[in-house]
Parts: C-alpha cells; structure tokens; sequence
C-alpha cells in the first residue's frame, strides 16, 4: 500500500518562482524516507503541503488513498503526526503534562487511560521528571521532546519529523533516533517522512529523496548514495564518518566494505601499521 503519492507538484509563494518544480514521488506503508537537501532547495515546503498548510499551485497528493483536499483534510490530519523544527510553535499547554495531553483530550480519551499514556510517552522522550514544569522553564531540546512526545502519543501512521533533531545534542539526537527505529519495530506498519540536513540521520533511512533548487534529483537507498563521491560532492553534502573512513581504507589498499564494521576497521588499521 501507497502512504503517500505525489504527482506533478508545483508550489511558489509568488507568480514568479516556482520552489518546488514537477515533483512527483511515492512511499510506501512502512517505508522510513528522507527528503534532504541545502536551505532553499524546497524541503519545508514539501513538508507543508503534505498536511496541508498550504495549498498546491497544481498537481496531486494523496495520503492512504486519500486525495489531499478541503473535504479529506480532517481525516487525514488524525492519521499524520508532524513534529517541527522550532518546538515553540507547537507547544500550546500550560506545563509538559497538559501539552502531550492535549491530542488526547481533544480524542475524549478517559482520564486514566490519558494519564497513563502521558507517563509512558513522556518517560519514552526522556522527560517523564518534567511533566509539572511550564514551557518557560524547559530548554529549546526539552522542548522538542515534548513535541515528539505529543506527536508519537496519538499513534499516528504517518509521522514527519520536519528537521525534529536540530535542536538536540548529540545525545539527545541519538535518544530520540532510537526512538523512532524502536517505534518501527514496535509497528512495522508506522511511515516516517525526515526532513533533514542531517546527512547522518538520513543515512538510518530505507531511501534518500535529495532536492536540489525544488527539484528531485535523486532517490536511492543511502548506501547507493554514499557509494556515489562525485553526486556528494556536486550538491555539497557531508560524508558520514564511516562512510569517510570506509573510504580512506581502500584508499589505502584495505579490504573493506559496507558490511565491515568499525571494529573489524579498527583491527585491520592496527594490522596495517
């Protein structure tokens, strides 16, 4: 089954300039997919049209076989959860508690139920201690986990995660992927979409959608894309650090490849001395 089908998409905030050009792609059900790219190429744009905060200039977009419309809108924002780059912007509670409760309140889940779940997806992000702080007191990472937290709880079968990690440390960063592979393992049936210019965080993706000035210039697998130095280079994307050094080595006549690991690298870097 198709999550999400695009075709012939264009989109420009003013008659002049087109930002997104004839974009057309499809995911499939479970399919985790990042749409990368530089600042400008498109990527937040895209990301708005699909839940429908803005309206395509032309061309069509359909979510679970649904055509994204005025008539299908409502149906289709309670099956996709979206979290933000700027936590801010989504944080409507009076403390941590009262914003992952929201969506549920606003479902009529009963009380108990509600509670309960708060606890689970609150303690899952990390900030279960937080649940009675006001927003004023939170950092901008806290705050994003809370985001993630009031995304992940409505239990949604598309999730996108719209630049979702830029605010988090490394740690944090790592805490919160994990996260989402073990929501993958826990419902195979979950679709991500990553919006990102995290070249690293793309790379724990099924397939890589790489915009370039509004347009699709690429969609592979990771491991086909960072086989490719020369498409990495033209559109001045960072090499992930194992790919980097997978390199150096055949450089310098070791036999490796993707499926060696940092550790059989080490050893073999240590045999080479």
């Amino acid at each position: 089954m198709k999550s999400v089908e695009v075709n012939n998409l264009n989109y420009s905030y003013t008659d002049n300039e087109l930002v997104l050009k004839n974009i057309s792609f499809s995911i499939n059900e479970g399919e985790y997919v990042s749409i990368v790219g530089h600042n400008g190429c498109g990527k937040s744009t895209l990301c708005k049209l699909l839940i429908g905060l803005l309206e395509k200039k032309d061309g069509s977009i359909s979510i679970n076989g649904l055509d994204l419309n005025q008539a299908n809108l409502s149906a289709i924002r309670k099956i996709v959860a979206i979290v933000f780059q700027n936590p801010d912007n989504q944080f409507i509670g009076a403390t941590v508690e009262d914003d992952i409760a929201f969506s549920l309140e606003n479902d009529n889940v009963p009380h108990e139920e509600m509670e309960s779940l708060v606890k689970e997806y609150s303690k899952k992000v990390g900030m279960i201690d937080y649940l009675t702080k006001e927003p004023s007191y939170l950092s901008g990472g806290q705050k994003q986990r809370v985001a993630i937290a009031d995304a992940l709880i409505r239990r949604p079968e598309i999730l996108i995660l719209d630049e979702a990690t830029s605010m988090l440390d490394p740690n944090g960063k790592s805490e919160i992927l994990n996260l989402v592979q073990k929501m993958r393992e826990e419902n195979p049936k979950l679709t991500i979409i990553s919006i990102t210019h995290d070249i690293e965080e793309a790379y724990l993706s099924d397939r890589i959608i790489l915009l370039h000035e509004g347009e699709i210039v690429l969609s592979c697998s990771p491991s086909e894309l960072f086989k490719n130095i020369d498409v990495i280079r033209k559109y001045n994307l960072n090499i992930p650090f194992d790919v980097l050094l997978r390199q150096k080595c055949k450089e310098l006549g070791l036999n490796v490849n993707e499926n060696t690991s940092l550790e059989e690298i080490g050893e073999l870097l240590c045999q080479s001395k």
